[in-house]
């Protein structure tokens, strides 16, 4: 992953602006900045990984028998048991798998979703957050953090996911045939993914398609949506997908990210999503997603794993290597000290009681 350095609020913005400015588009006859997420952290060596990947429940063998695994297990009981003691308290229930997955994640649930940030000043405020919250961290703490953000480009994730989906017909016949297509569909279903393709991508050189007033949404999903899209008519699903009624990297996407579809290779990366709000909390923290797929386990992953390289994380993966740069915080008391300076703190982050209290008591880099 690319590493830059900064030493102040103002170099790090800079940065940022430097790095968007680099993959601009024309639209027209007008520039837009590339789209950008971001996650602080409070220590740089932190993996890109979420929670529930971090247990030991994860997909082992080298030949599954049996395509629903610990990992499944782990989750769905999770959910089944935070569904049912939290019902109550939604107005709008949430409609899928993956929405009550992002409610859990911000509830300290573990799931298999990594939260990111639209926002590059909220994002900075969590990496620095052991510096502008003396009562949560210790002097000890903040001594032996060097805070980074993580920057990702998640149309450029996003696209070469497609891309793979696009050019590995084997893999998407794999997928098909789950769903019971015969080979004529299936011919029929790849017909209209190249289609699908020329519609957002160039066929010779791969690069996004500009478009017109929503090319900032362009290659960035909403799975829950996708999943309501999908399931409101199953048994025509293979008829639609065949006359392109449906864009049919919506049902790939779905089968692998959504349902939890256990890939052999640990080529396909997480996928990039946005997901409703279901909080202020959420809402406030401009809070996007990346979605985990499940991964076979290899037998030289544990030896790895305890070297201390995580497969999993986004930051071994090949495909997240083309999206991700990182920008370490060299002096952070002094960058909290220009946060707290302009009026920005930890409740730009938790609009909870508590927090604003201790705003209050406490005007000061630790």
């Amino acid at each position: 992953m690319k590493i830059e350095y900064a030493e102040s609020v103002g170099e790090y913005l800079s940065l940022i602006k430097k790095e968007s400015n680099l993959y601009e588009t024309r639209v027209g006859d007008h520039l837009e900045p590339e789209v950008l997420w971001f996650r602080g952290f409070d220590y740089t060596g932190h993996p890109l990984i979420p929670s529930l990947f971090r247990e030991k429940n994860l997909v082992n063998g080298l030949e599954l028998e049996n395509p629903y695994t610990k990992l499944h297990y782990a989750e769905d009981i999770r959910t089944q048991h935070y569904v049912a003691k939290n019902y109550h308290f939604f107005s709008k229930i949430p409609s899928s798998r993956v929405e009550w997955l992002e409610v859990m994640q911000h509830h300290e649930v573990k799931t298999r979703l990594l939260d990111w940030s639209e926002s590059s000043m909220h994002s900075l405020i969590f990496a620095l957050e052991a510096f502008l919250d003396g009562k949560k961290y210790s002097t000890e703490q903040r001594r032996k953090q060097v805070p980074c953000v993580c920057v990702l480009r998640p149309q450029v994730l996003n696209l070469n996911i497609l891309k793979y989906l696009y050019e590995k017909q084997d893999f998407v016949r794999e997928l098909l045939k789950e769903l019971g297509c015969t080979s004529q569909e299936e011919i029929d279903i790849l017909k209209q993914l190249e289609k699908n393709w020329d519609l957002i991508a160039d066929k010779k050189s791969g690069e996004r398609k500009s478009l017109e007033g929503i090319n900032h949404l362009s290659c960035i999903f909403n799975l829950s949506t996708i999943n309501d899209e999908l399931y409101r008519d199953r048994t025509r699903l293979k008829e639609m997908l065949k006359k392109g009624e449906i864009f049919t990297f919506f049902y790939l996407l779905s089968r692998i990210y959504s349902d939890g579809y256990i890939l052999k290779e640990r080529v396909l990366p997480p996928l990039a999503v946005v997901q409703p709000y279901h909080s202020e909390r959420i809402k406030l923290q401009k809070g996007v997603f990346t979605v985990f797929p499940y991964y076979e386990e290899k037998k030289w992953d544990e030896v790895l794993r305890e070297a201390g390289i995580e497969r999993n994380a986004m930051q071994y993966n090949e495909i997240c290597q083309k999206a991700l740069f990182k920008i370490e915080l060299m002096k952070p008391e002094e960058m909290a000290y220009e946060l707290i300076s302009n009026g920005i703190n930890t409740s730009w982050l938790y609009p909870e009681l508590p927090i604003v209290a201790n705003e209050i008591e406490s005007h000061k880099a630790y």
